[in-house]
């Protein structure tokens, strides 16, 4: 498989490639959640194809056998000009996954919307259905829709935020971090996490003992911090990646370099 150009280090071509590169993971102990990028469905017939993606990947995920999950944008599904459509597709996909044993995450998207996509997550949840939801810490919100996702039975996975948030203060957002961190610590339920910063990635683990180890899997994006996915396998903790794939990656790649931009501007860098 060939890593060497920008877009594949970040995201891979095809569905084919997601899958031998999540199986070659899977032999190192570490998870994946693939994304068949798209973004922003302008039409229903763009969010038809989405929906169709998000429903082929989880065929191919089930005849591969690879233990994977899906990761799903509602912005692919039409949520930015249709509400209703996209809860349809959702629906479909859930069902779809929960039939072959899949787990879904619902990424979170730009800050405008964050609510519309709470609000969906909780209400699929409380009729049962199984979902993960992320939630950015940058965000005023995320501490009492992180109050009401637990209530509806949402699993979370925490992130930083990848897109404008409530503050841009790197301290902050790091306190803000670890304040939803403890918050789900403490209310003793499974939950991913998502950071390539170095002193949150000890923060949290320095939290961590015996009882409370194996309820936190972590979560880095393919491309960054893998050294460090290995080690933290080897200390005996859960390890996942993010694994996107498909054509349309151009604002995918995009939103890391800024990442990695903001890093270098700070001084900082994220986990080797």
């Amino acid at each position: 498989m060939n890593h060497n150009t920008d877009e594949s280090r970040w995201a891979l071509n095809d569905i084919v490639s997601a899958l031998d590169w999540a199986k070659y993971r899977s032999q190192q102990g570490i998870s994946a959640a693939l994304d068949p990028l798209g973004e922003y469905a302008q039409s229903a017939i763009q969010a038809e194809e989405s929906a169709g993606s998000y429903l082929m990947t989880l065929d191919q995920i089930s005849a591969s056998g690879c233990a994977a999950s899906l990761a799903v944008k509602l912005s692919a599904l039409g949520l930015n000009f249709d509400r209703q459509l996209s809860e349809h597709h959702l629906q479909k996909i859930i069902e779809h996954a929960r039939q072959r044993n899949i787990p879904v995450e619902i990424d979170i998207e730009g800050t405008p919307t964050v609510p519309v996509v709470c609000e969906i997550a909780q209400s699929f949840a409380k009729s049962g259905h199984s979902l993960i939801l992320a939630l950015q810490a940058y965000l005023n919100r995320s501490a009492d829709d992180l109050r009401l996702s637990l209530d509806a039975g949402l699993k979370i996975r925490l992130v930083k935020g990848a897109y404008r948030g409530d503050t841009e203060n790197f301290n902050e957002i790091q306190q803000r971090f670890m304040l939803l961190f403890s918050i789900l610590l403490a209310a003793k339920v499974t939950f991913d996490v998502g950071t390539h910063d170095p002193a949150l990635l000890a923060d949290m683990t320095a939290k961590l003992d015996e009882k409370t180890g194996n309820l936190v899997c972590f979560g880095f994006l393919k491309g960054l911090a893998d050294q460090t996915k290995l080690d933290m396998v080897q200390k005996g903790l859960r390890v996942s990646e993010y694994v996107p794939f498909g054509c349309n990656r151009r604002a995918y790649v995009m939103r890391r370099h800024a990442y990695l931009k903001r890093l270098q501007e700070l001084g900082l860098a994220p986990a080797p």
